[in-house]
């Protein structure tokens, strides 16, 4: 039942792609046939129509699929379409006269004698030329429609790109117009940590450092948005122990140390790798233990840069943003540097949360090389 009605759907799709084709045969068919009526008074059987009906729709289309791929290569069609019309002709000729003949022979559909074969090469010719000139037709016909709808494609490929170009051009207008709101607002949020921290200073010199602390931070921030991509590796230390003072004033006594090497002013590395690390400190880490304090590591050795952390896990674990910190910064080191930086990261066997990152030396981009850069761009 499923396939007759899968059948029937096929059927249903067919008629309804090429009905235009069955329309027009149909009308062609009926019309010659009127006039053969008309004019010779006689009126074949349905097998003469419905074979040799057959046999020219089946040239009709034969014959416009060869032209078509005889032109695909203009500088080639000058030989191959003639070649394609005769080897038509001539097959068109022997299937029609052998078809004639067997019918003829063993058939009641061709009634009487068969004409001369003189006779019989000279309809057929002039039948098959017939089909012929109206395939050649047909060809050009769907040549022109397919050329149409490509240019058609084209113009709307061609507006769509005006369009996009347009609200690309406005987007960047609109771009320009926020990165000017943004040179102006830092300003006005600089100039208001400035004048609060001048009135805190007066009465609470120990509360006027967090302002301090956060319009350094601020400052920071804003800077990174605008130099693509990486920040010098001291100031982003710097940050790291504004943020460890500006928690030590909000929380009390907390217990983590910051130490780094004497050789990183000139490393440059994409930003907040170390005050993510920090944060995660901060949210996931037990700091309250003066006898077991969090320590950061970073220095070179070995032709690589090395991060280190270590910290008791809180016993209560934080479900804000845990791990999502850590993902963030081993898939940004990998596609920032590719093989060339190694992170790891888990729990030891004393209990510590410890993370490593370590990062090829070469990979990194310095101060010396920007002034490289710089000078070959001047040259």
């Amino acid at each position: 039942m499923n396939r007759l009605k899968w059948s029937n759907s096929m059927l249903r799709n067919w008629l309804y792609t090429y009905r235009i084709h069955i329309i027009a045969w149909s009308v062609f068919i009926i019309w010659e046939t009127v006039m053969v009526v008309y004019f010779i008074g006689m009126l074949g059987t349905f097998g003469n129509y419905a074979i040799h009906y057959t046999i020219n729709i089946t040239l009709f289309y034969t014959y416009a699929l060869l032209i078509e791929k005889a032109t695909a290569f203009p500088n080639e069609a000058v030989w191959k379409v003639p070649l394609v019309v005769i080897l038509t002709i001539l097959t068109y000729l022997g299937i029609v006269t052998g078809v004639d003949i067997l019918l003829n022979t063993y058939t009641n559909i061709l009634p009487g004698k068969l004409p001369g074969l003189k006779i019989r090469i000279t309809k057929v010719l002039y039948r098959g030329s017939f089909f012929l000139l109206f395939s050649t037709g047909y060809y050009f016909l769907k040549r022109f429609i397919k050329e149409k709808a490509e240019k058609s494609r084209i113009e709307k490929q061609r507006f769509q790109m005006l369009i996009d170009k347009e609200k690309m051009d406005k987007e960047l207008a609109m771009s320009k117009n926020a990165f000017m709101k943004a040179q102006i607002n830092p300003h006005l949020l600089f100039n208001t940590f400035e004048f609060v921290h001048q009135k805190l200073n007066t009465y609470s010199p120990e509360d006027a450092k967090v302002m301090l602390y956060l319009s350094d931070m601020m400052r920071f921030a804003a800077n990174t948005q605008h130099n693509e991509g990486y920040v010098y590796l001291s100031e982003e230390i710097s940050q790291c122990e504004n943020l460890i003072g500006l928690h030590r004033i909000t929380q009390g006594a907390i217990y983590i140390e910051l130490a780094s090497g004497p050789d990183l002013g000139e490393i440059k590395l994409i930003p907040l790798v170390l005050l993510t690390i920090l944060e995660n400190m901060f949210k996931h880490g037990n700091l309250n233990d003066i006898e077991n304090k969090a320590t950061i590591d970073v220095y070179t050795f070995d032709g690589k840069l090395h991060i280190e952390s270590r910290n008791l896990p809180r016993l209560i674990k934080s479900n804000v943003g845990f791990g999502s910190g850590m993902d963030n910064i081993r898939n940004r080191l990998k596609y920032a540097y590719q093989q060339n930086a190694e992170m790891n990261a888990g729990i030891d066997e004393e209990g510590f949360y410890t993370l490593s990152i370590n990062i090829s030396l070469n990979a990194l981009i310095t101060e010396s090389e920007d002034k490289k850069t710089e000078q070959t761009m001047h040259v």
